[in-house]
């Protein structure tokens, strides 16, 4: 099992992003509200410097999660790419997996 988490800076793709996800066999995910860190720290003096790096990050986004399978992992990240280009253009989301050692409360598929 992998855990996917995708973090959306494009939020108009939210829908897309969660067809596409359903295409590739993922049937739940969890979709949070977030705030980037260059919106909190805007105000900060101590890092009134780096402002200009910040400015350019939407101040909300959508971090969506979900336990996937392993074989889903592959397909899920080629239809994430697909829809968000994020291999070509910066700044539309990340997406990563990351291997589930335990768990409970899932009920693994056979």
């Amino acid at each position: 099992m992998k855990l996917l988490f995708i973090i959306l800076n494009s939020a108009e793709k939210l829908e897309e992003v969660l067809e596409g996800l359903l295409e590739v066999g993922v049937t739940g995910a969890t979709v949070v509200d977030s705030v980037g860190m260059g919106h909190i720290i805007e105000d900060v003096p101590l890092f009134a410097g780096m402002r200009n790096v910040f400015r350019s990050a939407k101040p909300r986004n959508n971090m969506i999660f979900s336990v996937i399978s392993d074989t889903q992992a592959a397909e899920a990240m080629e239809v994430l790419d697909k829809i968000l280009g994020c291999s070509q253009d910066k700044g539309r989301g990340i997406a990563f997996t990351l291997p589930i050692d335990s768990s409970i409360g899932i009920c693994k598929e056979s």
